[in-house]
């Protein structure tokens, strides 16, 4: 009898431990974590051997199936008491992804299509479910862009659409007829003429038997312009175009600047040198201004040329460890140049005089260029009023220390870094010649005599803009700073030979000017260092 309850007593107490008792998990998809109470155990399919420990100190077990992309699940179940196999599904619901869309220019209207169809305005965030869509773009004037992208889970998809304007029409039309048309320096055909045009700012030259006619005009997207100009029976002097040109640019469009100078009598400014002190500036037109370091290794020289008064400006300041060169070349007519170049290269003088120090960074010298540019610029603004209204000047500057050059360039006025009878480095110019030969439009040979290389996008008081260069130097290099009275004029193989063959600065400045002189129909001004 003490058995038979002793018997019946280790059966109830045996019977809540688990005998061998198996959970098989599966999921869809598979290859999920699967998670026991907390702690992983396996990926799915797998099945789940109920541990004896388990019955100690858990009744239910709480299941749990991770994947990513998909929203985790979980499920509890009673521990079994007796072995047997128990299956559990896991059907995973996958998350959503989200799509980004931003466009160039901004407020377009966007339609999303997938299961269901989304719409919306740029910039636009969506949250979608994993698939396959198709996102259309469209804005009034521009072409519609329309793209396929896939959207994963719990992923953002970023779409980035540059819209592309509709071309506007330009009809051009002159009295009389059958004139040539230039667009921004390139012949494209005889009037009347239609043209379809990216939207911008254009230059529209007419021209037929030696008489001209110009004006700018901003073509909008999907619209149609007319421009009907009329051409004078006598040629039209080109001083008179350029007068016309700066007139529209400068007061109407503000892209490009013709550098328009009070013309002089056609006959040669004086060649006598006259030099004063650095410090020391006139505004009484003298025929050259010359400076020089202190140990004569750098020299300029800014000629009038056959100008009646110099616009021109230069600057060699000796610092402790370095040396600062620039020339500037003054637009706006009248006095307004030299007052543009004097301010340009006074303000670059003032903040290296008070701001460098030995041996700072170069990270802070073009810092220092920038803020000197910067300044400028506002100031030239700032004085630019009455007859100097519209004034402004090109800059160009060379930084020299250590075997290295730090170059910073404002409009069409060049710096040039020349070895063993090479140029191996040149400033590129802020000019609607330039423009168009990146573009390919014309080549070199045709921009060195392009009638329209005066025209520059890029100047101190008008629109600010700096390029900067850093240029590696070595023994008997030589940095030359030019005008464009220089390299206008001068080939730049003339201007290489003139300058390999000096013995110093001096001499190379003095040479290239006396080359100049008989051409240029400008103020020419040169600044040479001989490193």
């Amino acid at each position: 009898m003490k058995k038979a309850v002793l018997s019946a007593f280790l059966f109830l107490l045996f019977s809540n431990f688990v005998v061998g008792g198996v959970i098989e998990v599966i999921t869809v998809p598979e290859n999920a974590s699967v998670y026991v109470n907390g702690e992983y155990y396996n990926q799915s399919p797998c099945n789940i051997t109920i541990r004896e420990e388990w019955a100690w100190t858990h009744k239910i077990l709480t299941i749990q199936v991770n994947k990513e992309g998909y929203l985790p699940q979980n499920k509890s179940v009673f521990i079994p008491t007796t072995e047997y196999v128990q299956k559990i599904i896991f059907y995973l619901v996958t998350m959503n992804g989200t799509l980004e869309i931003v466009s160039n220019p901004a407020g377009a209207f966007v339609k999303v299509v997938g299961e269901r169809e989304f719409n919306g305005t740029t910039p636009l965030e969506i949250s979608l479910k994993p698939g396959n869509y198709t996102v259309t773009v469209a804005l009034k004037d521009y072409f519609p862009n329309s793209t396929r992208v896939e959207i994963l889970p719990n992923k953002t998809k970023t779409l980035r659409i540059s819209l592309v304007p509709i071309n506007g029409t330009l009809v051009i039309t002159s009295e009389p007829v059958n004139a040539s048309v230039y667009v921004n320096g390139t012949l494209r055909g005889m009037t009347p003429l239609n043209l379809s045009l990216r939207p911008g700012e254009y230059v529209i030259n007419v021209t037929k038997d030696k008489s001209w006619n110009s004006t700018t005009i901003r073509v909008m997207p999907n619209r149609t312009h007319t421009v009907h100009l009329k051409i004078p029976k006598k040629g039209l002097p080109f001083v008179l175009i350029v007068g016309i040109l700066f007139l529209l640019a400068g007061g109407g469009m503000g892209v490009y600047f013709m550098k328009l100078k009070k013309g002089g009598n056609g006959r040669f400014g004086s060649q006598k040198q006259v030099k004063i002190p650095e410090s020391v500036f006139s505004n009484e037109a003298k025929p050259s201004i010359i400076m020089k370091s202190n140990d004569g290794r750098a020299f300029g020289i800014s000629h009038i040329g056959r100008r009646e008064n110099n616009e021109d400006n230069l600057l060699i300041l000796n610092l402790p460890d370095a040396y600062l060169l620039a020339v500037a070349d003054g637009l706006g007519g009248h006095s307004a140049g030299e007052v543009a170049s004097q301010i340009a290269v006074d303000t670059l003088k003032e903040v290296f005089e008070r701001e460098y120090r030995n041996g700072v960074s170069e990270e802070d010298v073009k810092e220092f260029l920038k803020k000197a540019y910067k300044l400028a610029h506002e100031r030239i603004k700032k004085n630019a009023v009455g007859e100097k209204k519209g004034m402004g000047t090109t800059l160009v500057t060379a930084f020299v220390r250590d075997g290295k050059a730090i170059v910073a360039n404002t409009g069409d006025s060049r710096a040039y870094l020349i070895r063993n009878g090479k140029i191996v480095a040149r400033t590129k110019d802020h000019s609607l010649v330039q423009e168009m030969l990146d573009k390919g439009e014309i080549t070199e040979e045709e921009a060195r005599r392009h009638p329209m290389r005066n025209i520059i996008t890029k100047a101190l008081g008008i629109d600010f803009g700096v390029d900067l260069h850093g240029w590696e130097l070595k023994p008997g290099d030589i940095i030359l700073l030019s005008s464009d009275g220089l390299h206008d004029y001068v080939d730049e193989e003339e201007i290489v030979g003139i300058a390999s063959q000096g013995k110093n600065a001096e001499e190379i400045a003095r040479g290239l000017i006396e080359e100049a002189l008989p051409v240029t129909r400008d103020n020419v001004t040169v600044v040479v260092l001989r490193v």
